[in-house]
């Protein structure tokens, strides 16, 4: 199970990362004949100001807060097609933190992070004000999260929650030029949901 988690998140990385930086690299090399280095760092590939990672971690553990108070209800989670399905019952022993950290870590986090803060946000910013980069790409990341209605349709009180979190993302990818906090927030965010489903299914000893 631990293999096809990997080769799974191997392969979400390679699509909605990998691809669309090398396809930006290209670019940039052809158009203005950037090296690899320049293009990374505006692609967000950096650490950016320490602050901005201060905000970040502050956030993500004030999120990770509430998913443990409150946790959100189990039973959609444990549908045909959710991600966390395969957390079920897992509890926290073997796989379930590797297969939670592969998932939050590499198939989510840094995949959408770098093509949704650190492409299209970065472009955005650089193009408009920080107020209209910030909205447009919280806008543009909403959507394929709309997605998750077809299989939670009683989990729309989740979309707000996702829109206001790329706002603060994108505000601090914007204002660091680092997707460094965003992907620590995306990742913490996910790993606790998947840890959420496995501890609350664990079978009982």
């Amino acid at each position: 199970m631990l293999a096809n988690v990997a080769i799974s998140a191997l392969m979400n990385l390679l699509v909605l990362a990998g691809l669309p930086f090398l396809l930006y690299f290209a670019y940039q090399k052809w158009r203005y004949k950037r090296r690899f280095g320049e293009v990374a760092q505006r692609a967000g590939l950096r650490l950016g100001e320490a602050r901005y990672v201060g905000y970040s971690l502050a956030f993500a553990l004030a999120g990770v807060a509430i998913l443990v108070i409150w946790p959100p209800p189990l039973e959609p989670f444990l549908r045909p097609g959710s991600p966390q399905q395969s957390f079920q019952g897992l509890g926290l022993a073997g796989a379930a933190l590797p297969m939670a950290l592969l998932y939050g870590v590499v198939k989510t986090g840094f995949p959408e992070e770098l093509l949704f803060r650190g492409l299209i946000a970065g472009s955005l910013s650089r193009r408009f004000s920080l107020l209209w980069a910030n909205v447009v790409q919280a806008l543009i990341f909403l959507i394929p999260h709309l997605l998750v209605l077809r299989i939670m349709p009683e989990m729309w009180g989740i979309l707000p929650v996702i829109l206001a979190s790329a706002l603060f993302v994108g505000w601090v990818r914007i204002k660091s030029g680092s997707i460094i906090g965003g992907w620590v927030i995306h990742a913490s965010f996910n790993i606790a949901i998947c840890l959420s489903v496995t501890i609350r299914t664990a079978p009982e000893r």
